[in-house]
Formats: structure tokens, sequence, C-alpha cells
């Protein structure tokens, strides 16, 4: 793998100090900006081609490792619970742990993005899961509620 200097620099004469390709003016944030808006690499290949391949993905494989350096280790789980545990509004914190007939018709908050609050479980899943649950990966809907089902079975009834 490249040393960094090797892949992106900064410099105040080039683009008053936004890092950029190394042997290029083209920002390291129109990358990311592009990759956001979900555009394919190649498409920013054409817009760029003085950009290196090998470069971009060098850059891409660095920041990967950095991203790794962050992530933080997930806590243990700890021993499930077999009781509902509830906030001072009433609504169950510990979904994930818990059976369907513990949490059906109740308030319970959503157990992938854990900041929703359902009214009365089930109730409202599928739409939450298919377009704004923060807790999942998929892109498309039908991918997404497919997600929630298969990690939330126990939660559904029958």
């Amino acid at each position: 793998m490249r040393a960094l200097h090797l892949v992106v620099t900064r410099s105040r004469e080039i683009r008053r100090g936004e890092p950029v390709f190394a042997g290029s003016r083209v920002p390291v944030r129109a990358l990311i900006d592009h990759l956001d808006r979900g555009k394919p690499i190649d498409a920013f290949f054409e817009a760029h081609p003085d950009v290196p391949r090998d470069t971009v993905e060098q850059a891409l494989a660095l920041g990967l490792e950095a991203l790794l350096r962050s992530v933080p280790l997930e806590p243990a789980p700890t021993q499930a619970s077999l009781l509902p545990r509830q906030n001072e509004g009433g609504v169950i914190l510990n979904a994930e742990e818990l059976t369907a007939g513990l949490v059906t018709g109740k308030r319970v908050r959503c157990p992938a993005c854990r900041s929703l609050i359902f009214q009365s479980w089930p109730e409202g899943w599928d739409a939450h899961a298919a377009t704004r649950c923060r807790g999942l990966t998929g892109k498309e809907p039908g991918a997404r509620k497919s997600e929630f089902k298969r990690r939330f079975a126990h939660l559904f009834r029958g």
C-alpha cells in the first residue's frame, strides 16, 4: 500500500489547502460527494480522467483502514432478559431480548434503530423498516423489510 502523501496531498497553493488526489487538482471530497449521490465510480473517472484509478483505489483502501481503526468494539451481549425493561413513559426498551408475547400491543422502542417508538407493536413496523429505520443496511424497501423481519422474527406472532 502506498504512503498517504503519494495518494492524497494538501497544499495552500492548491485549492486553498483542500485535500486533493496526488498529482492532480481534483478534491477528494469530489469523489465522496459523487459516491454519496449513488453514482458509479467509473463515471467519476470519466469526469476526472487526470486522476489515476490506482490512486483512487489506494485512497479508498487507506480510508477503510482508518475506518477500521476507529470502529468501536460493541459491548458483549448481556444476559437476555425474561422481563421487559421500561422507561418512565412505559416504553419497552429491550424488545430485542424478548418474545412476541411480551411486546405485542405494547409501546416498544424500535430494536434496530432504537429511536422510533411504536405505539402498539407491531403496527407500522413495515413502513418504518422500508424507508426510515437507520438500523438497517438494505437500500431497497423490500430488502430493508426482509432484513428487519429476519433479525427480529422472534417479535412477530406466527
